[in-house]
């Protein structure tokens, strides 16, 4: 019977195909495609053996979209799997999309992400953050129903995978020019952290003005059947750029278990100048953890500097130095690439 299905849903969408002129469905403007990486070697000179380590980090996205009337989208997105040797190409997101009036019906593969919209952390690709939901990241497979009219948005979904089971997120997000705030309910049948199962309440705000922009994403995990408690993550940033060619921010990632009063947080700033095709960075970051019977600390100090050779694509030398409480100082150098084609998507 299910292949009956899978046969009869082929089926219908071959029909829908016939009446899409395939000229338009390869039209440059319905591809984008990102590229970005970091290829370096991490050094420790105080260390007789293997002193000298290769280290990469590979971002890759590469996706279609097409409308197939004015109400009707559908668009499919590709990433990789960074295997130990290989990279194995993978579907990252797909979906089809119908809108009705104030109303949006979707069915997603798809990322519920919060704190993915981090400056700070989406500066040297090598960063763990890097493109990724620093508050919450949770893939999913399933339904999206989201109303909006004037500058207000309320969207649910209702999902699932292999792992965290069900999954159900509901959210209220308000938009102006300059001003973006969402409160958001998140349940998770499995944390991945804990393993257990997990009720998220958050916030995220961006003020974005001409000198000055604040973001700040925030959830409280309720987890019922965690020994050690619940948990708070916060992460808040400030950016002021007195200059059109200088700019300089704050960032500070923090972690609470409440019941025990672990405390890890994370502090990075940094100093942004600009003069022709090249971009400057010196960063500073500090991670310290109480988790430790001894508190750990990292401390790194960066200097990356990028040349923009157009828009889309630009390669530059990333510098950094780490000492670690636990392990001797160390030194890491690497080439920085960004490549990035996109329009609308």
């Amino acid at each position: 019977m299910k292949n009956h299905n899978i046969l009869l849903i082929l089926f219908l969408f071959s029909l829908t195909l016939q009446s899409i002129e395939s000229p338009k469905v390869f039209q440059q403007d319905n591809f984008y495609y990102k590229m970005n990486s970091f290829i370096g070697t991490d050094y420790f000179p105080e260390r007789n053996y293997k002193s000298v380590n290769y280290f990469d980090r590979y971002i890759f996205y590469a996706g279609w979209k097409y409308s197939i009337n004015q109400n009707l989208d559908v668009w499919l997105d590709l990433t990789f799997n960074d295997k130990f040797y290989e990279k194995e190409i993978l579907l990252h997101k797909t979906g089809i999309s119908y809108q009705r009036n104030y109303f949006l019906f979707s069915y997603k593969i798809d990322k519920i992400q919060y704190g993915e919209n981090s400056k700070t952390h989406n500066i040297q690709v090598k960063d763990r953050f890097y493109d990724f939901g620093v508050i919450e990241s949770y893939r999913y497979n399933g339904v999206e129903v989201s109303f909006s009219k004037n500058k207000l948005q309320i969207q649910t979904n209702i999902a699932a995978n292999d792992f965290h089971f069900i999954i159900g997120h509901a959210s209220i997000k308000y938009t102006s020019n300059s001003f973006i705030t969402e409160a958001f309910y998140l349940y998770v049948g499995r944390n991945e952290e804990y393993n257990v199962r997990n009720h998220s309440f958050g916030i995220e705000t961006s003020v974005n003005l001409s000198q000055f922009s604040l973001y700040q994403s925030a959830v409280y995990q309720y987890l019922p059947s965690y020994i050690k408690g619940n948990k708070i993550k916060s992460l808040f940033e400030v950016t002021f750029s007195p200059f059109n060619f200088f700019s300089s921010g704050i960032s500070i990632f923090g972690e609470l278990f409440s019941r025990e009063d672990i405390l890890n947080w994370q502090s990075q700033s940094y100093l942004n100048f600009n003069f022709f095709n090249f971009k400057n960075y010196i960063l500073y970051r500090i991670n310290k953890s109480e988790e430790f019977t001894t508190n750990y600390a990292n401390i790194e100090y960066s200097l990356l500097s990028l040349y923009n050779f157009t828009d889309s694509f630009s390669l530059g030398l990333n510098y950094s130095f780490f000492t670690p409480d636990f392990d001797q100082d160390y030194h890491q150098i690497g080439f920085q690439i960004e490549f990035n084609y996109e329009k609308d998507i």
